[in-house]
């Protein structure tokens, strides 16, 4: 736990910021921004793909009548791009206001991690930042196939340190 969801979030953060380096240039000119990027990334990879519940009790979700017992599956990257939530949930911006990702969860069933792999994920950024001037992606991406936590298992890029 804590490894797969980190790296591949911060895989996607630094997709995204290479194909958005305006975003980049904001944020490496302002590190405070940086766990707004965190939460952003977390929303864009989605790394954990899905979760099945089974209801504890009757519950009408949007029209459909879930019965107690009845299972249901939880499609986080589906959740993390829903239009009724996020406005232009398919656009990366690193400052998302507000931000209601369910990357790790949501409630009583949230990731007991989450507050770690985002410290990990803000220190690494922190640190990386002032370091790095440019990113440019120089391949074709390539995604772990899985169905369950993956994101990106290849992208070749180029970075251009201070």
């Amino acid at each position: 736990a804590g490894h797969d969801a980190t790296s591949s979030t911060l895989s996607g953060i630094l997709e995204a910021l290479a194909l958005n380096p305006d975003q980049f240039a904001a944020v490496k000119a302002d590190l405070s921004l940086v766990p707004d990027l965190v939460n952003e990334g977390l929303r864009w990879a989605s790394p954990v793909k899905h979760f099945v519940w089974q209801a504890s009790q009757e519950y009408v979700l949007r029209g459909q009548q879930i019965a107690a017992g009845d299972r249901f599956m939880l499609l986080y990257q589906s959740a993390n791009r829903d239009s009724d939530i996020f406005d232009a949930p398919d656009e990366f911006r690193f400052n998302r206001r507000p931000n209601r990702q369910i990357a790790f969860g949501y409630g009583p069933h949230m990731c007991i991690g989450q507050h770690l792999a985002k410290l990990e994920m803000r220190v690494m950024l922190e640190e990386l930042f002032p370091r790095l001037a440019a990113i440019e992606i120089t391949g074709a991406r390539k995604v772990v196939q899985t169905n369950f936590v993956g994101g990106l298992r290849r992208l070749p890029t180029r970075l251009e340190l201070v």
